[in-house]
């Protein structure tokens, strides 16, 4: 489907959260590139589930997302397509499937208080033939993985 400017439409809509921090853009950019590995929920969100023992994200473009099982393997989440540190990142979602990836973007702005907003936007489901049902776990996973997030910034 294409809009009257001949742009692709999306059918499903994009998971869309929207967390205000404490912290200055800054802080939380870092916090949710460079510490990934002391929030993300590795139990419950990742491909390896009791063998997982970290997540590493580049926040480079072309930097790799990806979990580091006990035994050492690699596997990959997604690449960074693009990184305007301190205030957006763009990377593929993959989980080891490009065929289906799916892309998120995350922006942080600052507020006049110091603080700041994190906005994370999940769209591509129409890459997937069960991308409706993928979108509705999403909607309720990243709840749970954003709360890890601002759980361990304070």
């Amino acid at each position: 489907m294409r809009d009257e400017e001949g742009i692709a439409m999306e059918k499903i809509e994009p998971v869309v959260k929207t967390l205000s921090l404490n912290v200055s853009a800054e802080k939380a950019f870092h916090h949710f590139t460079a510490n990934i590995h002391l929030w993300w929920p590795l139990a419950g969100h990742s491909l390896s589930q009791a063998d997982a023992q970290s997540v590493v994200f580049e926040a480079h473009e072309g930097g790799r997302i990806y979990e580091v099982e006990k035994s050492g393997r690699e596997r990959e989440w997604g690449r960074v397509h693009h990184c305007d540190a301190p205030h957006r990142l763009i990377f593929s979602w993959v989980l080891e499937a490009p065929e289906k990836a799916t892309e998120v973007e995350i922006e942080f702005a600052d507020q006049d208080d110091g603080k700041s907003t994190l906005t994370l936007i999940h769209r591509g489901w129409d890459n997937r033939e069960d991308g409706a049902e993928w979108r509705g776990n999403y909607d309720t996973g990243w709840e749970g993985v954003l709360a890890e997030y601002r759980f361990a910034l304070n």
